[in-house]
């Protein structure tokens, strides 16, 4: 376990990490119709690695931010060390990076709509996903995470290499392998890091419950809850998850965590997945915010720049794509999740 002044001194740099995230009045500034237009406002902030063409695509923009985000990553181990906090975030990023993979292994996408918005982690680097992402089947995909060594892959494997893999089955297989991950890092760490880990769960609950909603009365949310949230109880999650339709479950599971800041997300949202998950998110982004000031010597500054760099990386995917279709600037700013200090 990580000691008290080991970890204030990983706070104080983890603090000066921070300072070189992209503030949001930057981000703003990038925001345009123009694609190219785009590129050169992010080569001029220099951050941006070298090895974007002069006249880039929108794949070869979203490969400079991935690149950019493993080079704070990068930055962030060199001077941080081994840190529960970047445990839970690899977790949870590979989680959403090896979900959309077998998405797209299973639909059928090509390969650069599969890797858009992943981010890369020191397991699954740049060069990992786009191998995974070249993969014409799921199978594919978990065979090349045996190769890799993955943690997950001996759980995916089995269902993966069925005739026919569903990838809801994929999906939680990766979410019993987050939830591990997440109660072990969490337990070695402070309070406020295990109080970050217990809400992660809590977010995966309500989204499955909202995924479960509505649908065949054949399956058993109760196998499906994960084990070590917080804010939600089982018996409200299995109430949520047999209701008839995704509003409901969300009306039910608002109801189930009254106080909390997920109910305040769900309402905002109006029980919309997508919009859930954003809501989560800057919530998430707050409450960081909040505890690092209150204990500057803990964990919440090194979680709060991990949850930066994941929302810097996230607003410019978003900026870059909506710069290759033409989405007015003013509607690309007001999505934006960066906070303004």
């Amino acid at each position: 376990m990580t000691s008290r002044l080991d970890l204030s001194t990983l706070s104080v740099r983890a603090c000066g990490l921070t300072t070189h995230l992209l503030g949001r009045s930057v981000l703003e500034t990038l925001a345009t119709t123009d694609m190219g237009a785009f590129a050169r406002a992010l080569a001029r902030t220099g951050r941006v690695p070298e090895g974007m063409p002069q006249s880039p695509s929108v794949a070869d923009v979203q490969a400079a931010i991935r690149r950019m985000a493993m080079q704070h990553l990068r930055t962030f181990e060199r001077w941080v060390g081994p840190a529960e906090a970047l445990d839970l975030l690899y977790a949870d990023q590979e989680r959403r990076s090896l979900r959309a993979l077998f998405r797209g292994a299973i639909e059928g996408t090509g390969a650069e709509v599969r890797l858009a918005a992943l981010l890369p982690t020191r397991r699954l680097p740049e060069r990992a996903l786009r191998e995974l992402a070249l993969q014409p089947t799921a199978a594919g995909v978990v065979l090349h995470l045996v190769a890799l060594g993955h943690p997950d892959a001996s759980r995916l494997l089995p269902i993966a290499t069925r005739a026919q893999p569903v990838l809801f089955d994929l999906d939680m297989a990766l979410l019993r392998g987050f939830a591990e991950r997440m109660l072990a890092a969490s337990r070695t760490g402070d309070r406020s890091l295990a109080a970050w880990g217990r809400s992660r769960i809590d977010r995966a609950n309500i989204e499955t419950a909202l995924a479960l909603a509505g649908g065949t009365a054949e399956l058993d949310p109760g196998a499906c809850f994960l084990e070590g949230g917080g804010a939600l109880a089982k018996r409200a999650y299995v109430e949520a998850s047999r209701a008839g339709s995704m509003a409901l479950a969300a009306t039910a599971l608002e109801r189930a965590l009254r106080g909390a800041a997920l109910a305040d997300a769900l309402h905002a949202s109006r029980g919309d997945p997508v919009r859930f998950e954003r809501e989560a998110f800057t919530r998430s982004l707050a409450d960081q915010r909040r505890r690092a000031r209150l204990d500057p010597l803990g964990s919440a500054p090194l979680v709060l720049f991990l949850l930066r760099l994941e929302a810097q990386a996230h607003d410019l995917m978003r900026l870059s794509w909506g710069a290759s279709l033409g989405v007015p600037a003013s509607s690309l700013e007001a999505n934006l999740v960066t906070p303004w200090n």
